[in-house]
């Protein structure tokens, strides 16, 4: 268990980062994760709370031959799964699976048949099909990052966000890594653990400000301090949703393309007409 100390720091690490985001202050830290966040998201909790990137093993000199009939059915597989076609997608990944067990692509195919049964609701069966994929596979943080999602569309809220933590902490770098982050501080706040899903909203933004997933996380920051039970200060959710504005009437990127605007705006014009009257 975290010491009151720990606790006491931590809270004042993230008030100190959301002070920096509304006064719009360059962080001293680097934008990416480093060192720290992975003994913390399994258990070790250490004062620092950046992820440790996932070290990369050196290919291997032989690799292996690809035939011309296992790149024809990934990419006719593709093809099928992008046009609807979900069964004939299906038998092509399949075959790719079993009559060619040693390909490059078999935990590609593995990934797509997973993402199939997503598309015909069959979660449990798509979560063994990901959890068939091998850690140390260029897939690996792909599988997680599905089986994140099959868990939450089962509404299994908690093994959902274990595994958006995983991709996160374990693969920081990987082009999901901002959307796992995403994900389990929306989870947080529908399960009402608003310093959890303040905690993921603040790393989402302190590490990723090149990501297209940033306008997100500041609207979740204001709808954190709007409705969340413990959290909530109309204040600082005002601030946040004025900040959004500016930055995307101001031409900021990815602000002034994000389709989020308009919601921020009304959700804006709902906090002030209710909570702020005198004012108006």
């Amino acid at each position: 268990m975290l010491s009151l100390p720990l606790l006491a720091k931590d809270s004042n690490r993230t008030e100190d980062i959301i002070n920096n985001i509304l006064n719009e202050t360059p962080e001293k830290q680097s934008v990416k994760p480093s060192p720290g966040e992975l003994k913390k998201a399994e258990g070790d909790k250490k004062p620092d709370d950046k992820p440790q990137p996932e070290k990369k093993t050196a290919p291997k000199k032989d690799s292996p031959v690809v035939s011309n009939a296992e790149e024809v059915l990934l990419k006719t597989g593709i093809q099928f799964y992008n046009s609807g076609l979900y069964p004939h997608s299906m038998k092509n990944f399949k075959e790719l699976v079993e009559k060619y067990p040693q390909s490059p692509h078999r935990d590609s195919a593995r990934v797509w048949i997973g993402k199939i049964l997503i598309k015909q609701y069959n979660y449990d069966e798509a979560i063994k099909e990901f959890s068939s994929v091998p850690d140390g596979s260029g897939e690996y943080p792909l599988a997680l990052f599905f089986i994140a999602e099959s868990n939450m569309l089962k509404r299994d809220y908690i093994s959902a966000i274990e595994y958006y933590q995983r991709v996160f902490s374990r693969f920081p770098e990987h082009e999901l890594a901002d959307n796992a982050l995403l994900n389990m501080g929306r989870l947080y706040l529908n399960t009402q653990k608003g310093t959890q899903a303040l905690d993921a909203a603040t790393k989402l933004i302190k590490y990723y400000k090149n990501r297209e997933t940033l306008p997100d996380a500041y609207y979740l920051l204001g709808r954190i301090f709007e409705k969340d039970p413990t959290l909530k200060d109309y204040e600082t959710a005002r601030k946040v949703y004025k900040l959004f504005i500016k930055k995307a009437e101001s031409g900021v990127e990815p602000f002034s393309k994000s389709p989020l605007t308009k919601r921020v705006k009304a959700d804006l014009l709902y906090l002030e007409k209710r909570h702020f009257k005198q004012e108006n």
